[in-house]
């Protein structure tokens, strides 16, 4: 999961509803598929906010979202279980959510309902992601991962900052300032570390590990900027693919893995890079602004993408492996976008909308 900073504009929920609808009716993305907008909900009030309360609907997964100051859960039909407001910092995932301390001295992580799962007792901002607690260390160059019960599974510390990172069930790749790579199994042993080199300045702007740990990817460098692709197996690494970029992003970058690990996705100066990791080859789609998510789902041969630059979003559709089929703009100071086979989940500032990826065969 890549750390972005949150921005705050206020988007009426029928200008979203008119915008979504105008897209769907407007962009078919094939012969046979269609969108087709479900619901759309206002997540500006509090629900469930009592400690303990029982947020479970029968046969329906809740979804995590974050927009603004303001997180919670949400079904597939668009019932909000739990939303709260908070002037604090704060993360969330599927399993729990927290929200900063004032002073970050000791941080308590909660489930979903709200009952309280374990306290971190150490001082730094917690970041959550799936069943994975991390905490980033006061100075910004150190972190830490802990288990279930709260206790400290392994620490990493470095001389720089950290610019870079991404988890998965098998790893944890972290990229610092000064140009270094690192990645840690669940353990905390070293999967491997380097510095790609290559540029005139050295920084990781952005890195992913796969699934499974297989494969690790990165764009580093400033004057050149590149995109490496690395091979994992038998506590060995290599470079399996090389490509340098127009352009110099000073900041950090989009880059993460499909679930399956067949394609890898990064953020560059030209555009949305989209990677087949078996060949492998890259391809650029043209998007503007910065790469907020990529949804993605095995089973559909479909990809989403969703883009900010300042106040205006861009929704991009791209059918693999690199056509881009369907596209909107809209206004929101803050935007998430989550894919689930064939539907897709579109936050804009305080409102919600569920929309399926229809095919007539």
């Amino acid at each position: 999961m890549n750390i972005k900073g949150n921005l705050k504009y206020i988007l009426t929920g029928a200008f979203v509803s008119l915008t979504i609808y105008m897209f769907l009716a407007a962009f078919p993305t094939g012969p046979s598929m269609y969108f087709s907008p479900v619901w759309t909900t206002d997540i500006g009030m509090d629900v469930g906010s009592e400690a303990g309360a029982n947020l479970a609907v029968p046969g329906q997964s809740p979804e995590p979202f974050k927009l603004n100051k303001r997180f919670g859960y949400f079904t597939p039909t668009g019932s909000v279980t739990f939303s709260r407001e908070t002037e604090s910092r704060s993360s969330i995932s599927s399993v729990g959510w927290a929200v900063y301390p004032d002073d970050a001295e000791r941080t308590t992580v909660l489930n979903p309902d709200g009952s309280e799962k374990f306290t971190v007792e150490a001082p730094g901002f917690i970041h959550l992601d799936n069943d994975r607690t991390y905490l980033f260390l006061p100075g910004g160059d150190g972190v830490s991962q802990y288990a279930e019960d709260g206790t400290r599974l392994w620490t990493r510390e470095h001389t720089a900052p950290i610019t870079a990172f991404n988890s998965s069930p098998a790893a944890t790749i972290i990229g610092y300032a000064d140009g270094y790579l690192t990645a840690a199994r669940r353990d905390g042993s070293e999967l491997f570390s380097f510095y790609p080199g290559g540029s005139d300045m050295q920084v990781i702007l952005g890195a992913a590990i796969s699934e499974d740990g297989s494969l690790a990817a990165c764009v580093s460098g400033i004057d050149r900027q590149r995109f490496l692709l690395i091979k994992i197996k038998d506590g060995q690494f290599k470079i399996i693919h090389h490509r340098w970029l127009e352009g110099n992003l000073r900041r950090q970058v989009y880059v993460d893995f499909e679930e399956t690990g067949t394609h890898a996705f990064f953020e560059c100066g030209e555009g949305l890079g989209i990677v087949d990791t078996s060949a492998p080859a890259v391809s650029i789609v043209p998007v503007r602004g910065t790469v907020i998510a990529v949804g993605t789902d095995a089973g559909t041969g479909l990809f989403t993408a969703l883009t900010q630059d300042g106040q205006d979003c861009e929704l991009v559709a791209i059918e693999r492996p690199r056509y881009l089929v369907a596209r909107t703009r809209f206004k929101a100071t803050d935007a998430f976008l989550t894919q689930r086979g064939w539907t897709v989940y579109l936050g804009t500032d305080s409102m919600l909308s569920r929309i399926d990826i229809r095919g007539v065969e």
